[in-house]
């Protein structure tokens, strides 16, 4: 009947995982993308050691690939196995208990570090440094106890990014460019206060809609500013967000009515047996489906992004649904395994034994994680679909290869 009775664990969400927009992102956009990166990309070694590559393009920085995710220890999380007493029952906990959320970085040679070559006391001169208790920081790893009013938001990620991960792969990898990966999650996503996204918009102007930086009119080759600017001959609009009506009407989109005979509208009603907006409608259906097809709102990026690209680095993000992809992922796993069997049940014990389980997992195992995502990688670059017997054969047999970077 297709169905198998067992355990249920963390695996692929398969369903999401072939879906046809991830597949064609996948295959359109982030394949092509990392394949035109990886000449630039330095090599590691097992030991942690890297290189320049011999490929490198003229003119270009050396590019070093770091990966990142959150993942989640609990106090309770304790030995899934055990010996126990004939006749007899360990007494478990029923909940998980407290847990402390980690944010990490990897680089294919290990975790994203200051080199022990340099001091606290180097660290130090820069009065700009990170610092945790007045300790200056030297590992990329960032610890949250997550509760009541404390939990990992986008301010969080960015913060974490840019003041610590940043500076740290700046001392660390001097001269180069960083590669950063980063999974479809809400928080690496969110956008500026400011940005284009035309779902906050009103239809008139002022209100509650956010003040937004200028766009840019593709069609009339010249900038738009989204705000009344203060010398208004209404004073009653100086200063204030002019509401899409009025950008779409800037831009010659705004319009009375629809090719179907229906009133243009802000957005499409849900009510009254109206199913929302309308694909095949010529020109869009709504007011915030035409502006949100602009290029300009089209291509408005998240902050974590932004920023990154303002510092002079690269971002990727990889497909959804594809947690294969991304090595940090057995790294979790790797030091769940070591909390498990070092469980001391207690909130305690857990923040003693978090940064053990990190350190317990070598740069050996974690680029030999790596390699076990290229040659995923290289399985999706071949055309081949997960979970198929070529899929398993072409994975899983060529671990005794010698490494061949120009199928990455």
């Amino acid at each position: 009947m297709g169905f198998t009775y067992g355990e249920v664990r963390k695996s692929v969400y398969v369903d999401g995982h072939e879906q046809a927009d991830v597949v064609e992102y996948r295959k359109e956009v982030f394949l092509p993308l990392w394949d035109s990166l990886v000449p630039r990309m330095v090599e590691f070694k097992e030991d942690g050691s890297w290189s320049i590559p011999e490929s490198l393009p003229l003119g270009e920085k050396p590019l070093v690939f770091i990966t990142h995710d959150e993942s989640t220890f609990n106090a309770n999380d304790g030995k899934r196995r055990t010996w126990k007493e004939d006749g007899k029952q360990p007494l478990r906990a029923k909940s998980r208990g407290k847990g402390i959320m980690v944010s990490g970085f990897l680089t294919p040679g290990g975790r994203l570090k200051v080199p022990d070559t340099i001091s606290n006391e180097e660290l130090l001169l820069d009065p700009m440094w990170p610092k945790r208790g007045g300790i200056p920081i030297r590992d990329a790893m960032e610890y949250l106890e997550y509760g009541k009013n404390n939990y990992w938001m986008g301010d969080k990620m960015v913060h974490h990014t840019m003041q610590i991960a940043l500076p740290i792969f700046q001392i660390a990898f001097p001269g180069c460019q960083a590669l950063f990966a980063f999974d479809n999650a809400s928080n690496h996503s969110c956008y500026a206060s400011d940005a284009l996204l035309a779902c906050k918009m009103n239809r008139g102007p002022g209100g509650s809609q956010p003040l937004m930086r200028d766009g840019f009119i593709h069609s009339k080759q010249r900038p738009q500013a989204m705000v009344y600017s203060q010398n208004h001959p209404n004073f009653l609009l100086q200063g204030k967000a002019k509401g899409l009506e009025q950008v779409l009407k800037e831009r010659g989109l705004w319009k009375k009515r629809r090719p179907d005979g229906f009133p243009f509208l802000l957005e499409c009603p849900t009510s009254n047996n109206r199913s929302g907006c309308d694909p095949n409608i010529l020109g869009g259906c709504c007011g915030r489906v035409v502006l949100a097809a602009e290029r300009d709102f089209l291509e408005q990026n998240g902050r974590l992004q932004e920023e990154l690209e303002a510092s002079g680095q690269r971002v990727i993000f990889y497909p959804k649904f594809h947690c294969e992809l991304n090595f940090i992922e057995r790294f979790w796993c790797s030091a769940k395994y070591y909390t498990r069997e070092n469980c001391q049940y207690s909130l305690e014990g857990l923040r003693e034994t978090i940064p053990q389980a990190l350190d317990s997992v070598s740069s050996a195992t974690i680029h030999r994680y790596f390699l076990a995502c290229m040659r995923i990688l290289d399985a999706y670059r071949s055309g081949l679909h997960y979970g198929t017997a070529e899929f398993r054969e072409r994975v899983y047999k060529s671990h005794r290869h010698v490494e061949d970077k120009t199928k990455w």
